[in-house]
């Protein structure tokens, strides 16, 4: 008898969790459709809004070589770059470890960080210290060169920037002058 009432209280405890794992899963599945709506006009607006950071973005970075009469190149996703002087080293792919003097400024001028009064900067090209468009670009640099890069927010600091003297999404040029 005891043994008919524990297999009866079990029986009777699966039939439960499964019709509330049913009734449950018509739910998710519900409130997901619900959500995936939701993030649908989420998407598109903030697909749209970025289509215009980016717009904005490339139009300040054009003006800004405009008004300083330079020749850069174009690089990986809106990256502009120029090779002022063409050292004698060997390319920073092959020999990554580096030191280098550098000036960070925005687009207005303003100096955010330099190596006049920072220091030099010692890095590993690729490490994670680095914003993702500064291992870009120097893919394309030999030891001894000295570059210009201008780099878009989204390869920069992003949203947010650095928190510190870079502010939310600003477009940065480095100065680099790589030993």
């Amino acid at each position: 008898m005891k043994l008919k009432t524990i297999n009866s209280f079990f029986f009777g405890l699966i039939i439960c969790v499964s019709m509330f794992y049913v009734a449950c899963d018509g739910n998710r599945k519900t409130y997901h459709n619900s959500q995936k709506q939701q993030y649908n006009i989420f998407d598109s607006s903030l697909i749209t809004a970025n289509k215009y950071l980016v717009k904005e973005d490339i139009a300040h970075i054009k003006n800004y070589i405009k008004r300083r009469n330079w020749d850069m190149l174009d690089g990986d996703g809106g990256i502009k770059y120029m090779i002022t002087h063409h050292g004698l080293g060997d390319s920073v792919s092959r020999a990554p470890e580096l030191e280098m003097d550098y000036r960070i400024e925005l687009l207005d001028g303003t100096v955010c960080y330099s190596s006049e009064t920072d220091g030099k900067k010692h890095l590993v090209v690729g490490s994670s210290q680095m914003e993702t468009g500064l291992i870009k670009a120097f893919k394309k640099l030999c030891h001894g060169d000295k570059a210009v890069f201008i780099l878009p927010p989204h390869f920069a600091k992003g949203l947010v920037g650095d928190l510190n003297k870079i502010p939310p999404h600003s477009v940065i040029v480095y100065f680099v002058d790589i030993k």
